[in-house]
């Protein structure tokens, strides 16, 4: 019944699809928190999860963030751009990495069990 509702929802597709970034607890650092983007892909049965490579941010930003406030709001840390597609991960790498580079990642290791069934099936 609910596999029906949802193909009408979405038509004809296979996958839906999900991406969110945001920080998640890690005790050895020296913030606590470490961020990454995650991948959700569900084919109406199963989800298959990935994450994407993990960065701590300065201080000031973890606090401010538990505190609630938005980190692509952060002009003062990040300049302008944080919310665009360099994203903070952008600003502190210097531009050796964007913000879509580690949502392609979490893409990527979301579809491994997908494009890799026979091996996961063993």
């Amino acid at each position: 019944m609910h596999s029906n509702t949802h193909r009408k929802e979405i038509g004809t597709c296979s996958y839906g699809v999900g991406i969110e970034a945001g920080m998640y607890e890690v005790p050895d650092v020296d913030t606590g928190y470490m961020d990454a983007s995650i991948c959700a892909i569900y084919d109406g049965n199963n989800y298959y999860i990935g994450f994407s490579p993990s960065f701590e941010y300065p201080k000031t930003v973890v606090e401010r963030v538990l505190q609630g406030e938005e980190l692509g709001l952060m002009e003062d840390v990040f300049g302008s751009t944080a919310k665009g597609r360099k994203g903070a991960i952008g600003v502190l790498t210097n531009g050796r990495i964007y913000r879509d580079e580690l949502d392609e990642y979490a893409v990527i290791m979301a579809l491994t069990k997908i494009v890799s069934k026979d091996v996961y099936n063993k």
